[in-house]
């Protein structure tokens, strides 16, 4: 029997001219799609990136002027009360007699000194044939001379002293001076091993040299675009600012406070100004604002008015994004920048508020109605 065959006579299964067109453009539409939203997650990315570390440089900035404004130091005048109180005290009295025995042993002790040496210069005068009563007056003689020399160098160290407090209360009090724009702090640290060492620079040299100690000046401000004042070291590894040699941001000069009164009664403001450091170039602008209880003040001077309870530091930083677009003006004052300039130059603007401890010590014992109602709603 037979065996029947089947001819496939329809045609081959495939794609069509169209299709391979139409599957050929979603696939480019596709690798489009998928590549903006890489480059949109890659942009956004950078973004939050830019925002989380200039978030991170506002905290460590104003961490820093935190601490410097909490370590200021300042000058008591000498109460010679409590040390009365506790002499007229009864432990005081005790004390006072054991303080007075111990002077009159003393001065019993140097009177027998005085008795032997004249005895000495008795014996001798009997010896040599001279009268008792002569050794006498010459024992008078020599107490006169010593009495008369202990006068004079009391009246000599009585002038050095009033020479010295004369010369100390010339001096500007330590404290708290500023501006809006300007801080300055005398504060009180232990210097670090490092710091002991002395650099010996030229006298030619274009900034003022440290000096080891405790007390020292720190000053707060931004600097303008320049290439007179406070240079960025930091411009040596980008090129865009070797070339320009300009520097501008936020400077911070902590100088021995001898050395920072010496340079500005000498008026050798322009060593004063190249000194410091360039710690953030991306600050445009900061201000200070100071609380007396009462109400804020855009100055504050020490001199008078002790020390400020609280301080308010608005700092305003640019984006890297903002400053490639549009680069703003450096030392602008925070209180001017609108919310349109803030948008269109990257501006963030952080804000802390500064409590120093002990400043209440230093106002009046009796408070005001104002200043208590002032206080209390700062929430003191």
């Amino acid at each position: 029997m037979p065996r029947r065959t089947h001819k496939h006579t329809g045609s081959r299964g495939g794609f069509t001219l169209f299709e391979l067109m139409l599957s050929l453009a979603l696939v480019v539409v596709a690798t489009a799609l998928i590549g903006s939203l890489m480059q949109l997650y890659s942009r956004n990315f950078a973004t939050r990136g830019d925002d989380i570390r200039r978030q991170q440089l506002a905290r460590s900035l104003l961490s820093m002027i935190a601490d410097d404004i909490r370590s200021v130091v300042l000058e008591h005048e000498y109460d010679p009360s409590v040390l009365e109180q506790l002499l007229n005290s009864g432990g005081g009295s005790g004390g006072g007699g054991a303080i007075a025995g111990q002077s009159m042993g003393s001065s019993s002790t140097g009177s027998s000194s005085t008795g032997s040496s004249s005895s000495g210069a008795s014996a001798g005068s009997a010896a040599a044939g001279a009268s008792t009563g002569g050794a006498g007056s010459t024992a008078s003689g020599a107490a006169g001379a010593g009495t008369s020399a202990a006068s004079s160098s009391t009246s000599t160290s009585g002038s050095n002293t009033a020479d010295l407090e004369e010369t100390v209360t010339t001096e500007i009090p330590m404290g708290i001076y500023g501006d809006q724009t300007t801080l300055m702090i005398d504060v009180s640290r232990v210097p670090r091993p490092d710091e002991y060492e002395i650099i010996q620079t030229s006298a030619l040299n274009a900034t003022l040299t440290d000096l080891p100690g405790d007390l020292k000046t720190v000053t707060y401000f931004v600097q303008s675009a320049t290439n007179q004042g406070v240079q960025d070291v930091m411009t040596s590894f980008t090129q865009s600012g070797s070339s320009s040699g300009f520097s501008s941001g936020l400077v911070r000069r902590a100088l021995d406070r001898r050395v920072t009164a010496y340079a500005e009664e000498t008026g050798d403001t322009d060593r004063l100004l190249r000194t410091g450091d360039l710690v953030a170039p991306e600050v445009i602008g900061i201000e200070f604002s100071y609380f007396d209880g009462t109400q804020w003040l855009q100055e504050w001077d020490s001199s008078t008015q002790a020390l400020p309870w609280l301080i308010k530091i608005n700092l305003a930083v640019q984006s890297a994004s903002g400053s490639e677009v549009n680069q703003a003006l450096a030392g602008t004052l925070v209180s001017m920048l609108t919310l349109t300039d803030r948008e269109q130059y990257g501006i963030d603007v952080y804000e802390l508020t500064v409590a120093i401890p002990g400043a209440q010590l230093h106002a009046d014992e009796v408070m005001t109605e104002d200043q208590s109602a002032g206080m209390e709603s700062m929430g003191l």
